[in-house]
C-alpha cells in the first residue's frame, strides 16, 4: 500500500467506524464495537463486495444461532456443563453441513463468528431483554459489512483513483 492509499484508509478509520460508535446509541444500539469486529472478517475475506450478501447472512445466521442456543440453555434442567457441551456439539456440526452444502449463499466463517458474537453479547448483558438485543446485534452487523467494510472500501477505492 502507498503512502496516499495508506493515508486515506487511516482517515476513514478514523472517521467512519467512530461516526457508527458515536450514533448507535443514539439509534438504541448498545452493541455498536460488533460492527468492527464483523468488518474484520469482511475485510480479511478481501473486500469482495460480491461475498457481503453471503458474510452477512452468515452473520444474521449466527445471530439467529446464538439466539436459539441461549434459550436452549436458559430453559433446559439438565447440568449447565452438559448443555452447553452438547448445544455446542450439535449446534456446530449443524452449521458446517449446512455452511459447506450451501456455500455459495453463506459464509461459514461468518456464521460461526457472528454466534460467538451473539453468545458472548447475550451471556455478558442480563439487563436488555433477549429479544431486543439479537436485533441490535442483527443492526450492528449489518453495519460492519456494509457501513464500516464495504462502504469504507468504495470510498477508499474512489479516493485513490
Amino acid at each position: 500500500m502507498n503512502r496516499k492509499e495508506t493515508l486515506t484508509l487511516a482517515l476513514l478509520i478514523a472517521l467512519m467506524p467512530p461516526a457508527w460508535a458515536v450514533i448507535s446509541p443514539y439509534l438504541g444500539n448498545t452493541v455498536g464495537p460488533v460492527a468492527l469486529i464483523c468488518a474484520g472478517i469482511y475485510a480479511t475475506n478481501g473486500n469482495k463486495f460480491k461475498d457481503a450478501h453471503k458474510i452477512a447472512l452468515g452473520y444474521l445466521a449466527g445471530d439467529i444461532w446464538a439466539l436459539i442456543a441461549f434459550e436452549i440453555m436458559a430453559h433446559t434442567p439438565l447440568n449447565p456443563d452438559l448443555t452447553l457441551f452438547l448445544t455446542l456439539a450439535v449446534f456446530g456440526f449443524i452449521l458446517v453441513i449446512i455452511s459447506n452444502k450451501f456455500s455459495n449463499i453463506i459464509h461459514m466463517p461468518s456464521w460461526l463468528t457472528g454466534w460467538a458474537i451473539g453468545m458472548l453479547t447475550m451471556n455478558l448483558d442480563k439487563t436488555t431483554p433477549v429479544m431486543s438485543l439479537t436485533v441490535q446485534i442483527a443492526v450492528a452487523m449489518l453495519v460492519g459489512v456494509y457501513y464500516v467494510g464495504a462502504l469504507l472500501d468504495k470510498v477508499h477505492r474512489i479516493l485513490n483513483k
